[in-house]
């Protein structure tokens, strides 16, 4: 039994030194170029959506997921949002502190998150076809100075249009993280404002760390 318990911690210690290799080395281009550092804060939600999951966190997951697989850039496993501050004030004196081993840092915070019935003539709500309207602040602040700078704010938005159906999709049981999910409209829809945040995000890293 002693045995077995010794096997199973040398084991967790392997791995865990694997994955630190791994770890380390997806910071460095193949050349040995370091790449530019960047922490993605837990995105705020501001919304009122009822959904049985947490969309901040299916919005960060798929974010650094996206940021971390171009290749580009590197991103912080598993970010929190230490901070208690605003992120969107003028205020950015903290971040340095809170996000010190850092290049660069993203904030989101998710704005709007609702579906619009399609005015039509002579069809009621209940029968209308909807658009799913999505809007999220995204602010990337460069800490690599000892004054820290932005370097990007705007607000993205989208609309998925998402046809009316005798069977309308159940995200009590269709949630985030199911085949099911990937393939209905909101999973859709959200996939593609992901997309569009992450490219952002890389494309200005890129920039400003090319200046």
């Amino acid at each position: 039994m002693r045995f077995l318990l010794v096997i199973a911690v040398l084991f967790n210690l392997v791995s865990c030194c694997h994955r630190g290799s791994n770890d380390e080395m997806s910071r460095f281009h193949e050349d040995g170029r370091i790449k530019p550092t960047i922490a993605i804060a837990s995105m705020l939600d501001s919304t009122s959506f009822d959904a049985s999951w947490s969309l901040s966190e299916e919005f960060t997951q798929g974010v650094m997921n996206l940021v971390a697989s171009s290749g580009e850039v590197y991103v912080r496993s598993e970010q929190e949002s230490p901070f208690t501050e605003n992120p969107f004030s003028s205020d950015l004196s903290w971040m340095k502190r809170e996000f010190h081993s850092e290049e660069f840092v993203a904030f989101l915070e998710l704005v709007e998150h609702e579906f619009a019935p399609v005015k039509a003539k002579g069809i009621t709500p209940q029968e209308a076809s909807s658009n799913l309207n999505m809007a999220v602040r995204l602010r990337v602040v460069d800490l690599r100075s000892e004054t820290p700078k932005i370097v990007l704010q705007e607000m993205i938005r989208d609309s998925y249009f998402v046809p009316k159906t005798l069977i309308p999709c159940d995200y009590s049981n269709n949630v985030w993280g199911t085949d099911q999910y990937r393939k209905s409209p909101m999973g859709i829809a959200h996939a593609q404002l992901v997309q569009e945040i992450a490219g952002r995000i890389s494309d200005y890293i890129l920039l400003a760390k090319s200046r």
